[in-house]
């Protein structure tokens, strides 16, 4: 999801270049954001990923809501492997390194040190989705948390919706945005799949059936279809960082969908989440 950092030329973010750069954006109290950033992006910032947070979340005050995902590959296993094992895959000939889920489990690193550091915030919150959580803290973040669904990975996504929240990316793309795949879930529900993951209770570890969210590496291609206006962009940092409506990306994504169903395809022939999927649609 994101590039990594030239140490050499990493630039120095003070607190105060933080708190300037979401100004930029147009950032406001009261506001309600999903969020993808790269700590690495961003530079050496004083204070790293809780500076970040906290100079955030002082913009959003009592009244704001932030939501991250903070999904796990580990403890998944998908469809497509017979018998746990599939040439490729992350655990092949190593399938007991799956891990059940908690929530103390880290998030996967292509989620960053932000999204791990919001897991533990003061008054924080994460979901207990096996394999597609969310964190979330602020004035509707248990309400966005509380419950989940193995069978609608964005629960919370379409919940925050109803709020008219905004998407915020720091030093990532459009492929790191989850609200794009409510657009897909529409126009292409054969890509969301039947997948296991690994949870842990009283009776020990079991794996249950979760439907998978597919590929999103062709979600840069949305930028095609969206405007100047559809977004504020500044630096934060080294970072670029756009903040757009979550309404707007899906209505875009909706239109490209509907015109092309294959628009956001990763173009991939060896990837089975587009190459296929966007053909059974």
């Amino acid at each position: 999801m994101t590039a990594p950092r030239n140490e050499s030329h990493a630039r120095n973010v003070l607190p105060d270049d933080l708190t300037e750069g979401f100004t930029r954006l147009g950032l406001r109290e009261g506001d309600c954001i999903i969020m993808t950033a790269s700590l690495n992006n961003i530079g050496v910032v004083e204070g790293g990923a809780a500076m970040v947070l906290h100079r955030l979340l002082r913009i959003l005050g009592k009244s704001g809501t932030l939501l991250m995902p903070t999904f796990t590959s580990v403890t998944r296993h998908s469809s497509t492997h017979d018998n746990y094992t599939k040439v490729g895959c992350w655990c092949q000939g190593k399938e007991n390194r799956h891990l059940p889920f908690i929530p103390e489990l880290q998030p996967d690193k292509s989620l960053g040190e932000i999204a791990y550091r919001l897991c533990s915030w003061p008054a924080s919150r994460r979901s207990g989705h096996p394999a597609y959580s969310f964190v979330a803290v602020g004035r509707e973040g248990d309400n966005l948390v509380r419950e989940y669904s193995l069978d609608d990975p964005l629960q919370p996504v379409k919940q925050f919706l109803r709020m008219d929240p905004s998407v915020l990316t720091i030093g990532t793309g459009l492929e790191s945005v989850p609200a794009i795949q409510v657009a897909e879930r529409k126009f292409l529900p054969s890509k969301f799949v039947k997948e296991r993951a690994l949870t842990i209770a009283s009776k020990g570890q079991s794996w249950v059936d979760v439907i998978a969210l597919g590929c999103t590496g062709g979600f840069h291609k949305l930028a095609d279809h969206l405007s100047a206006k559809d977004f504020n962009e500044t630096q934060i940092g080294s970072a670029n960082s756009r903040l757009y409506s979550m309404r707007r990306l899906i209505e875009a994504a909706e239109k490209a969908l509907e015109e092309d169903v294959r628009s956001l395809w990763c173009g991939r022939p060896e990837c089975l989440s587009c190459s296929y999927r966007s053909t059974q649609g």
